[in-house]
């Protein structure tokens, strides 16, 4: 598929920009094409020809804002992160975890030493604003306009922490939160992404809930 790459020079826009970019056609599933019953249905009875089919779609419609679907940022409603009330045990691994989900939480984290720093900002609702996007495949608004555009194809309402970079600022943690709708089930994340080729791509992620 092709990758919109940011070109905006704030470091902070840029990563929230790539990693959105990212979500879209992997953690948003298929709303952003307008055809998520096609392609539901493709992913179970043939995903060689979900995957070809996914892509040709993506690709037509990338850089062309008249097919588009609504992506509504949501950063006003709360200070808070859904993060902040579930961090108990994201450092350490709850004590009745499988062993697995422990070793592969220690490696998304590996990288990053100071365990307060990661709680408080993963915790903390990040304040871009839908202006602050420049996507290729989506329309990105503020939650204000969503009831002003209900007869719109959306991608839903999503919502992220404020980054926490590694030592070499190259490496960065997030907290993103995504529902299907306003008011509706989803679920949400924490992603560890790493610039490559002036690319923030997302390496890894681990689930913190689902709804």
């Amino acid at each position: 598929m092709k990758k919109c790459v940011s070109q905006s020079t704030d470091t902070n826009v840029k990563l929230y920009n790539d990693l959105t970019d990212q979500l879209i056609p992997y953690f948003f599933r298929e709303d952003y094409l307008g055809e998520k019953r096609y392609f539901d249905s493709l992913r179970v009875h043939n995903e060689d020809l979900y995957i070809e089919e996914k892509t040709k779609a993506h690709n037509e419609i990338f850089n062309h804002p008249e097919k588009f679907c609504n992506l509504y940022i949501d950063s006003t409603k709360s200070k808070n992160t859904y993060f902040a009330t579930s961090s108990k045990n994201f450092i350490t691994g709850h004590p009745e975890a499988h062993i697995n989900d422990i070793k592969s939480r220690k490696e998304l984290l590996k990288e990053f030493s100071n365990n307060t720093d990661i709680i408080k900002k993963l915790s903390t609702r990040s304040s871009i604003k839908a202006n602050q996007f420049n996507l290729c495949t989506a329309k990105v608004l503020d939650l204000a306009e969503y009831d002003k555009h209900t007869n719109e194809c959306e991608i839903g309402v999503v919502y992220f922490s404020e980054i926490v970079f590694d030592p070499s600022k190259r490496t960065a943690l997030v907290f993103v939160d995504h529902r299907i709708k306003k008011d509706y089930y989803g679920r949400n994340a924490v992603f560890k992404l790493r610039l490559h080729d002036n690319y923030w791509e997302i390496e890894d992620f681990t689930l913190v809930s689902t709804s």
